[in-house]
């Protein structure tokens, strides 16, 4: 998902990797990729205590966390930071996740590393079509899919009723991404909500 996703005329990418399992290892494979590219991604190893491997290797070649996890779902373990001159983009591990956050923060950064100047895809408030139920305390950002106009002539978008960070089955279809407030538990059916398209029309 993240090479095709990096696939295209502005980016050369120079090399995809799976990470070695040892702390030693892994210290040497980021501090090789970071010597040759400007931006490095990582997927998962962003947990806390024994399972956070790669904020350790980053901090022991004297790297700089900027921002380690974020308060929105799924993707709160989203971290960026710096190490030997590259910028380090350090995404979850569970797939709706990793695609959430790169979204969000990659393509962003990806703008700034190239120079281009634009916004990218522009927020917009579409309609929902059907209700929504959850726990409020977070951002939460759900795939969703255009199905047409209201009566009012707005967009209307329905998406699945419940988010889980590793399922990807709406991506394949889903036109961006809806944006629900944390502090909302319940939306009805016709609410505003904000959406970020995939791709700029």
């Amino acid at each position: 998902m993240l090479t095709a996703a990096l696939t295209r005329p502005d980016i050369d990418l120079v090399a995809v990797e799976h990470g070695l399992g040892s702390p030693d290892g892994l210290f040497l494979q980021l501090a090789e990729l970071a010597n040759v590219a400007d931006l490095v991604i990582t997927t998962g190893g962003l947990s806390v205590g024994e399972e956070d491997h790669i904020k350790p290797a980053l901090l022991a070649m004297a790297g700089e966390i900027v921002f380690s996890g974020v308060s929105i779902k799924p993707g709160k373990p989203v971290s960026f930071g710096c190490v030997r001159g590259a910028a380090w983009l350090g995404l979850p591990g569970n797939p709706l996740a990793a695609f959430v956050t790169w979204q969000l923060f990659g393509t962003a950064l990806v703008r700034r590393l190239t120079g281009d100047a634009g916004q990218g895809a522009k927020r917009r408030h579409v309609v929902t079509a059907m209700t929504i139920s959850r726990k409020a305390g977070r951002c939460e950002l759900r795939p969703a899919i255009h199905t047409g106009l209201d009566g009012l002539g707005r967009e209307l978008v329905a998406f699945e009723a419940e988010t889980h960070s590793a399922h990807v089955r709406s991506l394949p279809n889903a036109d961006g991404l809806i944006f629900l407030p944390p502090d909302c538990d319940f939306l009805p059916a016709g609410a505003l909500v904000e959406f970020q398209p995939f791709r700029q029309t």
